[in-house]
């Protein structure tokens, strides 16, 4: 782009959801010089969209527990640290458990669940059916026992991610939404240079941490001309009528069923667990699978008796996570290039690692040594190839 303004700064951060925010907010904390670049509108992506995050460590994949941890001990202090409403609440997770499956999801496994996760520092315990109860009354009677991860919780999306990024301009950090990266090239000394979609051009100094999840692909492609095996989905979510004195004391998965139950602010029963809707990648817009419906209608139906007749009131499939073959995300430098970071493929479940998934970016990135908490998350484990 001959001609094009060049500005130079210490870091650039690469997408405004949650990660990209919360990591321009720890480099800036610790005297960084960033920049935060996002093409849309901060949380317009996957770190947006209507009702409540789960934020939990409960039944996740034990190479992620460790980060789980870390972001569990963030997450209360997080309305103060960045002085403004996150809207985490911490009210307890309970995995709802009834038959065994081919010996590994059934009620027979929760033991070993249990000494893995509190190996790992997250508090947990086994609920017998009359605790069960006295802690969620009206769940089906099909369910035997559930796994209770007390300190797990939820929080609202968008102003946690808006949140983070006001927090790190307080800190001198430069948000710029509406700012599209349409090619990086990789320079001396471990700079990069950005071409931006209005013209201008930025020079990265020390680092770029790519954290703009479904654009990341595309990003690797133009910088290394790596291929990264990911694909995208997007989960439908349905909001239901809560029937009067309704009660719902804690957040409730089903180990057997897609099935995850929360509460909205406002009052309306949210409820996900991983079906996709429709979805097109090539242009970005989802639309509402009627057989998803009906089956997440179902399982509520079974799994709490009282919302049988629950009236829906709104569906969204608007917001598409990019998942990989483990469902792990990939957290890492790209292979030969030790100044560029990537943050994608959160299969999901990404929300709640964010806190954590940042705070060791911005180690990463300043101290120059691969935190602990990222070794499972590598290109490599997944086949990451550069084309002949």
């Amino acid at each position: 782009m001959k001609g094009a303004l060049m500005q130079s700064v210490e870091y650039v951060v690469v997408g405004g959801g949650v990660v990209g925010a919360a990591t321009a907010w720890h480099l800036a904390g610790r005297g960084a010089e960033v920049t935060l670049l996002e093409a849309g509108e901060l949380a317009s992506g996957a770190s947006g969209g209507p009702g409540r995050r789960g934020v939990r460590a409960g039944g996740r994949d034990l190479r992620e527990l460790p980060l789980a941890r870390r972001a569990l001990e963030l997450w209360p202090e997080l309305d103060t640290l960045l002085a403004a409403p996150t809207g985490y609440r911490r009210n307890g997770l309970l995995s709802l458990y009834d038959v065994e499956i081919a010996g590994v999801s059934g009620w027979q496994s929760m033991p070993a669940r249990r000494q893995a996760q509190q190996a790992a520092g997250i508090p947990c315990e086994i609920v017998d059916r009359e605790r069960l109860d006295e802690m969620q009354p009206g769940i089906s009677d099909d369910v035997r026992c559930a796994l209770h991860t007390p300190h797990d919780g939820t929080a609202d999306h968008p102003a946690t991610t808006r949140a983070f990024a006001a927090a790190a301009r307080k800190l001198g950090a430069a948000v710029r939404e509406h700012t599209g990266v349409a090619a990086l090239s990789a320079g001396n000394n471990g700079s990069v240079t950005l071409d931006l979609a209005d013209g201008d051009r930025l020079r990265a100094t020390r680092g770029v941490v790519l954290a703009a999840n479904r654009s990341t692909p595309r990003l690797l492609r133009a910088l290394a001309g790596i291929s990264l095996p990911l694909w995208e989905k997007a989960t439908q979510v349905t909001f239901v009528t809560a029937p009067p004195g309704f009660r719902l004391n804690h957040q409730l998965g089903h180990t057997r069923r897609s099935l995850s139950v929360k509460t909205t602010d406002e009052g309306s029963v949210m409820l996900s667990g991983g079906r996709p809707g429709g979805w097109d990648p090539a242009t970005g817009i989802g639309t509402l699978d009627p057989g998803v419906l009906r089956s997440t209608l179902a399982d509520l139906a079974a799994t709490l008796p009282e919302l049988a007749e629950a009236e829906v009131l709104a569906v969204d499939n608007t917001r598409a996570d990019t998942s990989t073959i483990d469902l792990i995300p990939v957290v890492d430098t790209v292979p030969g290039l030790d100044s560029v970071f990537v943050g994608t493929g959160w299969s999901g479940h990404g929300f709640a690692l964010a806190p954590a998934v940042a705070e060791a970016f911005t180690t990463w990135a300043l101290d120059g040594k691969r935190p602990e908490v990222l070794r499972p998350f590598t290109f490599d484990r997944l086949g990451a190839t550069s084309p002949a």
